[in-house]
């Protein structure tokens, strides 16, 4: 009887122990895993005051994507090449929980107001910036990455 009350005692303490074990601590995705989030401007509209795109982002992993957000900047042009602007507009209509094969349209609008002198932009190269968490929301299972697009229109 003893041995039962010691035995009884031992399965709970155990089944406590294993229910405050933290399961989201590590996370199992690969820079080939992020290769497969798909980012590409769809649409592009040149208006007199800003400039519109709309972005395709599709989750090709075998992860959901938690939570994300997605921001176009454009270069600025120097005499000798060009560098990143630190100017950057965030897409709007994006969702928590991209399921692996789910596909979500972003739109962005980058207005010309405030922005000076516009022959110091490169206005055809926006670059794409994406930040976010795979699975679960902590500092293992975050990702970004940058995209840069040339557009001949």
């Amino acid at each position: 009887m003893k041995v039962n009350k010691i035995l009884g005692l031992l399965v709970l303490t155990s089944s406590l122990f294993t229910g405050c074990i933290d399961k989201d601590v590590t996370a199992n995705f690969t820079t080939s895993d992020i290769q497969k989030i798909n980012l590409e401007i769809s649409k592009r509209e040149v208006l007199e005051n800003e400039i519109t795109y709309w972005l395709k982002l599709k989750n090709n992993s075998d992860f959901t994507i938690k939570q994300n957000n997605v921001f176009v900047s454009y270069p600025l042009i120097l005499n000798n090449g060009s560098k990143g602007n630190v100017y950057k507009v965030e897409a709007q209509g994006n969702k928590l929980d991209i399921m692996p094969g789910e596909e979500v349209v972003l739109t962005v609008s980058t207005p010309f107001q405030g922005i000076g002198d516009k022959d110091s932009i490169s206005f055809d190269t926006p670059q794409i910036q994406v930040e976010g968490y795979l699975d679960s929301v902590n500092e293992k299972s975050k990702f970004s990455f940058n995209k840069s697009e040339e557009l001949n229109q």
